[in-house]
């Protein structure tokens, strides 16, 4: 009775002989599970007593001298009330260690990232309290190893765009600069045509101030031109396919009243098979404006523009003339913005070639130029990227 006392469980116990029958305890444990008999060791395994789940060591021993031969059976079963209260104190145990880990490990973490993060909020502070026009570079040095990069790319990007600005500004300065010769031209023939009385006089006023409206919208144009080439003005979603071969011919056609009033030889050669191209209509066709409006303004009477379409691997379009030339110091120099040739004592906004340089970049060509010199002359070749 004392063995079988327990303030929390239930406490069951029984002894079977070696012919099975019962000689103490309870009659309701029942026999060890199968496979588990004849053992020298204690065996445990799981049952249920009067509708409660117990847990049972069974041990069989050998039968004491003079008794019958074979093995008697010892079992003990309890209840598993303290069980399940031990189980539910150390899973408390458990749950309160790893609460109290988890929030440790989370402060530390968030003390680690705001450590961390403090040369970030350091850069963010120092970027937003700049104005709209500071493009100068960000400090790398105090920044994390791991963001140094990035910033290498930003200031990169920074400094594109501060070139970029100032390139802007330049044109514009440049720009307003060359637009007020032509308009002041057209305000000084007027109000001079205003004060004069002899029809004559003010009939050559106003034929000056037309030839400053012609400079002035020609130029206009051009910088319109220009800014629609510019990187990014035009997207190649907008590019479509066409024939270069016919463009060139129909732009060249459209010159042939001017060539023929300079007394110039105009001519056009291609293939008579379509060379597609990808690209900007409108665009391309000032690009052949240009290079033609140059070639019959600059060269004299006589000589020979020819305009040229063929394929040499890519679509190349050519305008050549046997005209003056370009020195060879300024060949480079053409291709910037309102540069005129030192020489020529033509009038023009020097905005032509650059039209033509910056639609060839947009287009992904490539734009070269050379002077003839069997024949003397200028050679411009564009050659576009292969479809």
């Amino acid at each position: 009775a004392i063995l079988r006392y327990d303030e929390h469980d239930k406490i069951y116990f029984q002894v079977k002989d070696a012919q099975g029958r019962v000689v103490a305890g309870d009659h309701s444990i029942p026999e060890p599970p199968v496979g588990l008999h004849m053992t020298d060791r204690a065996i445990f395994y799981d049952t249920k007593l009067e509708g409660r789940n117990v847990r049972v060591a069974a041990l069989f021993i050998s039968a004491p001298p003079g008794n019958a031969s074979g093995k008697v059976l010892i079992q003990v079963a309890e209840t598993l009330v303290k069980r399940d209260s031990i189980t539910q104190e150390a899973l408390a145990v458990i749950a309160i260690m790893q609460f109290v880990i988890l929030t440790f490990a989370a402060l530390l973490v968030w003390l680690g990232v705001r450590r961390g993060l403090a040369p970030l909020n350091t850069l963010r502070e120092e970027i937003e309290s700049r104005s709209h026009i500071d493009l100068s570079p960000v400090p790398e040095s105090d920044a994390p190893i791991e963001v140094r990069p990035l910033l290498h790319s930003i200031n990169a990007l920074l400094t594109r765009l501060k070139d970029n600005i100032e390139a802007q500004q330049r044109f514009i300065a440049d720009a307003a600069h060359q637009l007020r010769t032509p308009l002041a031209g057209i305000k000084t023939q007027t109000e001079f045509a205003l004060r004069l009385s002899d029809p004559t006089q003010i009939h050559h006023a106003l034929q000056q101030a037309s030839v400053s409206a012609e400079r002035a919208s020609r130029l206009a144009n051009q910088l319109l031109t220009l800014a629609r080439a510019e990187p990014g003005a035009l997207s190649e979603q907008h590019f479509q396919q066409l024939d270069l071969t016919q463009l060139a011919k129909q732009t060249t056609t459209d010159w042939v009243p001017e060539a023929l009033n300079k007394r110039i030889d105009l001519g056009f050669e291609g293939s008579n098979e379509a060379i597609i191209i990808r690209g900007d209509p409108l665009l391309l066709r000032e690009v052949i404006n240009n290079l033609l409006d140059n070639a019959i303004r600059y060269c004299p009477e006589g000589t020979h523009v020819t305009t040229r379409v063929r394929n040499d691997g890519n679509p190349v379009l050519i305008v050549e003339d046997n005209g003056p030339g370009i020195p060879a110091e300024e060949r480079e120099q053409v291709f910037q913005r309102f540069y005129r040739v030192v020489e020529s004592d033509v009038t023009g906004s020097g905005l032509g070639l650059a039209i033509v340089a910056e639609a060839a970049k947009v287009h992904g060509a490539s734009v070269r130029l050379e002077n003839l010199d069997d024949v003397g002359g200028t050679h411009i070749m564009i050659s576009f990227p292969r479809l």
